[in-house]
């Protein structure tokens, strides 16, 4: 049964290349902080352009297999895109942090090195695997790797602020997604001489001989759209850089 739908997928593909502009169905798989900082800023834009092409976005962070599952493209970390997929870097790294509420260091008190969290009540994700993400941590060149307990396991950075805001726990989530808490200071980032590895966003997508066009659309619009943010700064990315695996994503075959 998979042949013949991969065949009629191909043949619909074939007359599409023929159109004046892309058609057709787009399925992406993406996690929820790249569809709000990546997704959202260029979906309106995207759908004007291309009103023939029917853009369907599954909001899912685990590793999925999007050959199986059917997706033409998926968005993840860079580190966590196979290494038989070809990954196309979505803008600057997003620098993670470790944030607490000025209620919860006052009855906990501040962690001052990594392995002060195992005392602390700290968010977690789970993988597909079942496997739970350890939070890690450079300095100077060292890297160290906390298995880190806590009440709260999710997927959605969303839910690890909130756990955050309200005293509950501390939380590792993308600076820019507390940018404006810590501006407010009803956050405090804490462990900041100890860094966790900047992780980007990559589109990946199957090599195959013929990419579909509304994904080629796509993957237009986002390097003519997509923000690069460095040092706090927007600027416009002109052409997303094409990674190498060893230099970017080292599972990931570059574009």
């Amino acid at each position: 049964m998979r042949p013949l739908l991969d065949n009629f997928d191909a043949a619909l593909e074939s007359v599409n290349i023929f159109r004046d502009s892309p058609a057709g169905h787009l399925r992406i798989t993406v996690p929820r902080p790249a569809a709000r900082t990546i997704i959202e800023p260029i979906l309106s834009r995207f759908l004007r352009a291309y009103p023939a092409v029917t853009l369907e976005v599954v909001i899912d962070s685990a590793l999925t297999d999007i050959v199986r599952d059917r997706f033409d493209a998926g968005i993840r970390p860079g580190h966590r895109v196979e290494q038989d997929m070809i990954a196309l870097r979505l803008g600057e790294d997003a620098e993670p942090t470790v944030v607490a509420s000025p209620e919860y260091l006052h009855h906990h008190g501040i962690p001052k090195e990594p392995g002060d969290l195992r005392s602390h009540n700290c968010t977690r994700m789970r993988f597909a695997s079942n496997a739970l993400h350890r939070w890690v941590f450079e300095k100077q060149g060292k890297s160290i790797e906390v298995d880190v307990t806590g009440s709260l396991i999710s997927g959605d950075s969303d839910l690890a602020v909130r756990a955050a805001l309200d005293g509950v726990a501390l939380a590792r989530v993308p600076r820019h997604a507390v940018k404006a808490q810590l501006a407010a200071k009803t956050l405090v980032a804490v462990l900041e001489d100890w860094r966790p590895p900047s992780v980007g966003f990559y589109l990946y997508y199957p090599s195959r001989r013929q990419m579909p066009a509304a994904l080629q659309a796509l993957i237009d619009t986002l390097k003519a759209e997509i923000p690069a943010r460095r040092a706090n700064r927007a600027s416009v990315l002109s052409a997303p850089e094409k990674q190498s695996a060893k230099a970017r994503s080292p599972r990931a075959r570059a574009r």
